[in-house]
């Protein structure tokens, strides 16, 4: 994580600008750029193996690396918050056994390779034509077209963001009782629809996305599911959804359409459910951050949606304006999440 300045620093360097702050954002850029090699070579998981602190010297043996470039690496990890120095030797924080390692239920590696991989590469490529025409010249689901493999790493890197919402949303939600049928628009990783159907042992639902993402994680389906968990590819503008449903899902979809867009999906949707059914809405809200991390977190999602697909973030007011146009009632929102900015909205099919 960036360095954490001291009163002082913070003192210096933020408040009485005495001193050149964006060397902070320097520290930080080289401190995500080490974390994803340390997770690309496997340091952290080496270490993790051994379950005791190794020498720079242990580390280059089992890394094939020069024990002088792993020492160096190491020690600028320290500084970061990501390893411990005991002695000659490193050990990992207790931040990173918690969401860096892959057998943490809480790891994020998939969501920063992703980040690595995929959203900087496309940044480089889009970032000042999206800032200077108003969007980038593709989408970056387009861009994901042009190469499976860029789908499976993107549906990994969702699939551990989900991993930290899904039991709070899941929570959250109001799931008719009985037999009930569930369609999650624009699905992807099908984490959510898999959750409910293992709490609901009499719902059954559809995964509805790209051919890309569904590819990318049908083979993700457990097999206690596979009865009850069904996929269906295509464009949800022109393709069929089907009918009959008692709820649908859809999840950080909105964020990549118009008012005027988002209206009509809504309405899509409502055509596919059953009298009564319900409809759930997850996304970022504009203006729903309460403290500095939440208001930058949403500006960066903000800049990312305008970057990768020349979207936006929206208020909560908004997404009910349409939802009522598009004939639900009854919207309900509720917060979900560690830190504020996510929610969810629900409303039935009049």
């Amino acid at each position: 994580m960036p360095v954490n300045p001291s009163f002082l620093e913070r003192l210096v360097l933020l408040r009485l600008n005495k001193g050149p702050a964006p060397m902070l954002d320097l520290f930080g850029a080289s401190s995500f750029r080490s974390v994803t090699l340390a997770l690309e070579i496997g340091l952290f998981e080496t270490i993790a193996d051994v379950d005791r602190p190794l020498t720079a010297e242990d580390l280059a043996d089992r890394l094939d690396a020069h024990p002088d470039g792993i020492a160096v690496f190491c020690n600028f990890l320290v500084s970061e918050g990501y390893l411990e120095a005991v002695g000659d030797r490193y050990r990992l924080t207790g931040m990173t056994e918690k969401w860096l390692l892959a057998e943490s239920e809480t790891n994020m590696g998939p969501w920063l390779t992703y980040w690595n991989d995929l959203v900087f590469p496309f940044w480089e490529q889009e970032l000042e034509t999206a800032i200077r025409e108003g969007e980038p010249s593709q989408s970056i689901y387009e861009w994901f077209d042009e190469d499976p493999a860029r789908w499976e790493t993107a549906q990994e890197g969702f699939r551990a963001t989900a991993s930290l919402l899904v039991d709070d949303v899941v929570d959250s939600m109001t799931v008719p009782a009985g037999q009930s049928r569930l369609l999650d628009v624009g699905g992807g990783h099908g984490l959510y629809a898999m959750e409910l159907c293992r709490r609901h042992p009499k719902l059954s639902a559809t995964v509805f996305d790209y051919p890309g993402a569904i590819d990318a994680m049908e083979d993700d389906i457990p097999d206690e599911l596979a009865g009850r968990l069904g996929t269906r590819t295509g464009d949800y503008w022109t393709d069929d959804l089907g009918e009959g449903y008692d709820m649908a899902l859809l999840f950080n979809v909105v964020h990549a359409h118009s008012p005027a867009e988002n209206t009509a999906l809504f309405e899509r949707v409502r055509d596919a459910l059953a009298p009564g059914g319900r409809i759930v809405v997850l996304d970022q809200w504009e203006g729903s951050g309460r403290t500095p991390v939440s208001r930058a977190g949403l500006r960066f999602v903000a800049l990312t949606y305008h970057t990768t697909l020349g979207a936006n973030v929206y208020e909560h007011d908004e997404v009910s304006s349409w939802l009522q146009a598009a004939g639900f009632t009854g919207i309900q929102r509720q917060s979900v999440g560690p830190i504020s900015g996510m929610a969810i909205v629900e409303a039935t099919k009049q």
